[in-house]
């Protein structure tokens, strides 16, 4: 008997199955990007939560009239300047003259784009312009909204008022509830950016850390934040001394007006809470990096979906082309099987004879 070497049937499903699983790497992949999207965007909310608490506890302290002083003095070194300059106090104005006594150098009329004032800073003459006679939001007079109506020859200082509807056990909650905001926050970016954290690689979350402890500075002022108990910690957080807040306030009308424990803190608060709005607001850090990943989730999502139907059709035709194969096979199988009975016939007819 002579033997023909027969072929097998594919085993059609382990085929495509092995096929389909190294063709599905790349899908997976962009699951596993589309994942970590996913909790970089989770992780940035929770940062943005947290920010918007920061920006409340510092609110609770500016907008409080028990902070905020009620009115501000404006005098002027030249008499006839009188009337040419008026100011009032806003959120986290520092009690005390202003270090910086201005003058007016130009008005918003006829000729002129701006209004503008000079000052010296640190022996340096410094100009801020408006484009309106308005002046708020500088740094060196913080708290301060200025409307000026002429120019000046002389020089002009305010004086913002100290508040006297305050009471020790209300600031004290108040900055102590500051001060815990702030630390969450502080704490929540270091464990996203740790090893391994949602955001480990991330700039934005550590310039916000960095700009959070920054705000405990202030040059405007010769005082440090310490002497109202709030001091930064060498590991980056802030600690409170609720018996140094209570003494320097207690004691504040023997003390100098730039070591005022009013001024100090709401300044701070001032701070913060300028620092936190922004971050938080639809074109803050925060917010531009949830939307820039939302934007790569999306396209994510549907390089998944292209996927996974290119996948399915590629699934369909090798299962149809190793089933056609198989048909193939089963064919020259029945061929076979008739060659093999026809030669075992032909081999047996030769060794009868």
């Amino acid at each position: 008997m002579v033997g023909i070497s027969s072929m097998n049937l594919i085993d059609v499903q382990a085929i495509v199955s092995n096929v389909m699983a190294v063709e599905s790497m790349r899908s997976n992949r962009l699951v596993e990007q589309k994942s970590a999207q996913d909790l970089q965007i989770a992780a940035y909310q929770e940062l943005n939560t947290s920010m918007a608490a920061v920006a409340s506890a510092a609110e609770a302290i500016t907008s409080s009239a028990r902070w905020v002083p009620a009115s501000t003095t404006v005098t002027f070194s030249d008499v006839a300047d009188t009337g040419k300059v008026s100011a009032y106090s806003s959120a986290g104005a520092v009690s005390g003259n202003s270090p910086y006594p201005f003058t007016v150098t130009s008005i918003v009329e006829s000729g002129s784009a701006t209004a503008s004032i000079t000052y010296t800073k640190n022996g340096v003459a410094v100009t801020q312009t408006s484009n309106s006679n308005t002046f708020s939001g500088l740094a060196d007079f913080p708290g301060l909204t200025i409307t000026v109506s002429g120019t000046t020859a002389g020089t002009v200082t305010l004086a913002p008022q100290v508040p006297s509807s305050s009471t020790s056990a209300t600031m004290v909650t108040a900055a102590q509830n500051l001060v815990t905001a702030l630390n969450n926050t502080l704490n929540l970016i270091k464990v996203q950016t740790s090893a391994n954290g949602a955001l480990e690689t991330d700039y934005t979350p550590q310039q916000v850390s960095q700009n959070l402890l920054s705000t405990a500075f202030d040059s405007n002022t010769l005082a440090s934040l310490s002497d109202a108990g709030i001091q930064l910690t060498l590991v980056g957080s802030f600690t409170f001394d609720q018996a140094t807040f209570s003494d320097a306030y207690d004691n504040r009308a023997s003390t100098p007006f730039s070591y005022d424990i009013i001024g100090q803190v709401a300044a701070f608060a001032s701070r913060v809470e300028t620092l936190a709005t922004a971050t938080i607001s639809v074109t803050g850090s925060l917010s531009r990096e949830v939307s820039a990943r939302q934007t790569q989730v999306s396209n994510l999502t549907q390089q998944i979906l292209d996927m996974n139907a290119a996948l399915a059709i590629r699934e369909d035709s090798l299962t149809v082309f190793y089933a056609e194969l198989n048909a193939k096979i089963q064919a020259l199988q029945s061929k076979q099987s008739y060659l093999q009975t026809s030669l075992d016939v032909f081999v047996k007819a030769l060794t009868q004879n």
